[in-house]
């Protein structure tokens, strides 16, 4: 029997990478699956070879996680699992090093 049999998961990043992967065991244990991201490319492709349901949404804008909350709601009426794949990069630009980082 599957594990996830009958459930709902969302996972946020679902078109690439751990999302992906994520995904993918859902769908083996069973389970429902939705996956989100921000290009459209790349979700439809994970939708085709997955066999889940796609919807393009940007999880780092809060009007987007909203409308995402509203479409899973009135296609699936609930959430089981969510599984929320955050990836942030922050880049700074020296002038110079710091004086108290070792550079090798």
């Amino acid at each position: 029997m599957k594990s996830l049999e009958n459930k709902v998961a969302v996972v946020t990043g679902g078109n690439s990478g751990i999302g992906y992967a994520a995904a993918q065991e859902f769908v083996q244990q069973g389970a429902k699956v939705v996956i989100t991201g921000r290009n459209k490319e790349a979700v439809e492709k994970a939708v085709a070879e997955l066999g889940v349901t796609g919807i393009i949404s940007d999880q780092s804008k809060l009007d987007q996680i909203s409308q995402l909350a509203a479409e899973v709601k009135e296609k699936f009426g609930k959430v089981d699992v969510l599984f929320v794949m955050l990836v942030t990069q922050t880049l700074v630009r020296w002038k110079a090093p710091p004086k108290n980082i070792l550079i090798q």
